[in-house]
């Protein structure tokens, strides 16, 4: 039976291209800076420097404002390792849910404990920071669609923002991953009423409580009839486009005076299927499967936090190999 769960689980990694650069907007500090950026300069702050400061500054938990999810890292999750010339960390932060009351159900006993809205549900994360003096690149580790690169940004630019400056993270996919990244294979456009119920009971979670579908309309992608939409999506995935100008397109090419405000996009990940909300596809487009590749390393080896890195490794070499980071 443990065996078929951990099989069920789809992993991937999504890589990011990094900088740092200071704020053109709300700085803090534009009086000191003013000169530097107008001269085009970036600051001198790297990588290493930042993972410092990040560990202190979520050592006791770091609340996103604009999530309901939190993060927490101290020194001890960060883990320098060599490879290949570059200066490495295999990072763990613990991120998750946090201002609503949790459950928690001891499996072993079936004994319960309940946490108030005060609490947060916090589960290991893994990211891959990699320097080689000229490109940043962070490897995201996601675990059934779910990871904690929003709430690390978020909170990361929280934190910088003391200084002046931004962390900036763009997906990158190597050349020859590019066609084989996540295939859209339906969209569903949906219309929803996010007012608020007269029963209080319904609007208790807050304004992130689900929303509720008042219409909506299924396009097959693989149906040659739809195939400027998925035309949309893939100049969106290839960078093109924004989300919401693909959104904006897909929308005017239907004939349907309905106010389509969401979607759902059912993605081939590998040789996997799932169905995703809109809000995460920009995520989810930079998508590298590696399930069955990890799970054969992990049952061979016992040691998960190995096998991920060594995949993670083997990603950064096709990203680096393939000249992608040379042309931003």
């Amino acid at each position: 039976m443990k065996e078929a769960l951990i099989m069920a689980r789809i992993d991937t990694l999504t890589a990011y291209s990094c900088k740092f650069s200071y704020l053109q907007r709300n700085n803090p500090l534009i009086e000191e800076q003013r000169e530097a950026i107008k001269k085009g300069e970036q600051p001198d702050f790297g990588l290493s420097d930042f993972l410092e400061l990040y560990a202190e500054y979520a050592k006791n938990l770091a609340i996103g404002e604009n999530t309901d999810r939190a993060i927490m890292m101290v020194k001890d999750q960060i883990v320098p390792f060599p490879y290949e010339g570059s200066n490495c960390w295999h990072i763990i932060p613990s991120a998750g849910k946090q201002g609503r009351p949790v459950t928690v159900i001891k499996t072993s006993n079936g004994k319960r404990y309940d946490f108030g809205a005060d609490s947060a549900a916090l589960y290991d994360h893994h990211v891959f920071c990699y320097s080689d003096g000229e490109h940043i690149v962070m490897i995201f580790h996601r675990q059934n669609g779910s990871g904690c690169k929003s709430v690390f940004l978020e909170t990361a630019n929280k934190l910088l923002k003391e200084k002046g400056i931004k962390l900036e993270m763009d997906v990158v996919v190597p050349f020859e991953d590019e066609l084989g990244a996540a295939e859209a294979l339906k969209i569903t456009l949906q219309y929803t009423d996010s007012r608020l119920s007269s029963d209080v009971a319904e609007n208790i979670s807050g304004p992130k409580r689900k929303k509720k579908v008042i219409r909506d309309l299924g396009l097959n992608l693989e149906s040659s009839e739809n195939s400027r939409i998925k035309c949309h999506l893939d100049e969106f995935r290839l960078g093109h486009i924004s989300k919401d100008v693909a959104f904006a397109r897909i929308k005017a090419e239907i004939h349907d005076d309905t106010e389509y405000d969401s979607a759902e996009v059912r993605l081939k990940i590998g040789n996997h299927t799932k169905n995703y909300p809109w809000s995460e596809i920009e995520n989810l487009y930079g998508n590298h499967d590696i399930s069955d590749e990890l799970h054969t390393l992990y049952k061979s080896t016992g040691n998960f936090k190995e096998a991920l890195r060594h995949f993670a490794n083997e990603y950064y070499d096709q990203i680096i190999s393939s000249g992608v980071l040379e042309n931003e």
